[in-house]
């Protein structure tokens, strides 16, 4: 868990592990997905949006939202399979709380968060920095899930 809401009640959790050392955040075609939701929750919706709009041409190909929402982990017998690619503003929280989690490398890693049709917004992990970047580029990525 690293982040919990004002209630207590709901917060989001972070895989114990990167899905990926090194992936693309596009599918092999560039193209806007509208994929632009940041806040808390608009990872989901964005990790839908992307790979919607990237499985049109090529429903084999592997890339950063895919392999987040494809993601599952059984614990005490409940597979939790709802997991997305964080937004950017999701990622930088998990960034805030990387050494509680655990397990990061001090690269970039991918958000759900979409600059515009050649580019994605990353963080680095070794710092603060959040930018865009091409969304061939090959990064980390650490899947999200709200509770």
């Amino acid at each position: 868990v690293f982040w919990v809401d004002s209630s207590g009640q709901h917060g989001l959790i972070a895989a114990t592990a990167d899905q990926s050392i090194g992936i693309q955040w596009y599918n092999g075609i560039y193209r806007v997905t509208n994929a632009t939701g940041d806040g808390i929750g608009a990872g989901k919706m964005n990790t839908m949006l992307i790979i919607a709009m990237q499985t049109n041409d090529n429903t084999a190909g592997n890339f950063a939202a895919k392999v987040c929402a494809d993601y599952s982990v059984t614990v005490d017998g409940v597979t939790y399979g709802d997991w997305y690619l964080p937004s950017k503003y999701e990622l930088n929280l998990l960034y805030q709380q990387r050494s509680i989690v655990g397990g990061f490398s001090s690269g970039f890693y991918w958000s759900s968060t979409e600059y515009f049709s050649y580019d994605a917004w990353a963080q680095y992990f070794a710092n603060d920095d959040q930018d865009y970047y091409d969304k061939a580029t090959t990064f980390y990525v650490r899947a999200v899930r709200a509770f």
